[in-house]
């Protein structure tokens, strides 16, 4: 079996390149998961070791194997340096409406546009290579850095359903959000439209 290469991108855009989730990534992501900086924006209130990590990527990969998967995981990695920085995906894919569900989070480099990049990337891939129309997020009230992320990257607020989450202490709104494949431009994958 021939070795992996070093950085395996799926497709790099100005400051986020999307590459494979590898089984070594998962030490590093379960670090990450339990660091409460990170996870101050999740919605999973439980701690995860390396063991949930694994059982959580193989069932994403064999998810992702189908020729219609029904979610496919993304490492997200410095286009700089190649160094892993979080995860996205898109989860709940449907394909008889042409839609699905992205989640993200960044280990570090968070303000740095990063999750924006790889955030329109993930709609790109889902967008260009699966032929989705519409896809949808929550994020919390209080996430503003990330609810403009979001923005800038394609994004738009639809919805707000009130006081549904415990996060920090208190009850928070849940922000709605969906960007859809008309009038989304490209950043990488759309040169491959004929």
């Amino acid at each position: 079996m021939a070795a992996m290469p070093e950085h395996d991108f799926l497709v790099s855009g100005e400051r986020a390149a999307l590459g494979l989730l590898r089984r070594d990534h998962l030490p590093q992501l379960a670090v990450w998961f339990n660091d409460p900086d990170v996870r101050r924006g999740l919605a999973h209130r439980g701690v995860v070791n390396e063991d949930g990590e694994a059982q959580w990527y193989e069932e994403l990969t064999k998810a992702g194997a189908s020729p219609r998967p029904s979610a496919v995981g993304f490492a997200i990695h410095d286009s700089a340096d190649g160094e892993l920085a979080g995860v996205c995906g898109l989860e709940d894919i449907d394909h008889n409406f042409l839609r699905a569900e992205f989640g993200i989070y960044l280990g570090h480099r968070r303000g740095t546009g990063i999750g924006t990049d790889a955030t329109r990337l993930a709609l790109d891939w889902g967008f260009t290579m699966l032929g989705l129309r519409n896809v949808m997020l929550e994020s919390y009230a209080f996430n503003e850095q990330a609810i403009r992320a979001y923005e800038r990257a394609g994004f738009r607020v639809i919805g707000r359903r009130r006081d549904c989450v415990l996060a920090l202490g208190r009850r928070w709104d849940a922000i709605l959000m969906d960007a859809t494949a008309e009038g989304f431009e490209s950043p990488a994958l759309g040169r491959l439209q004929p």
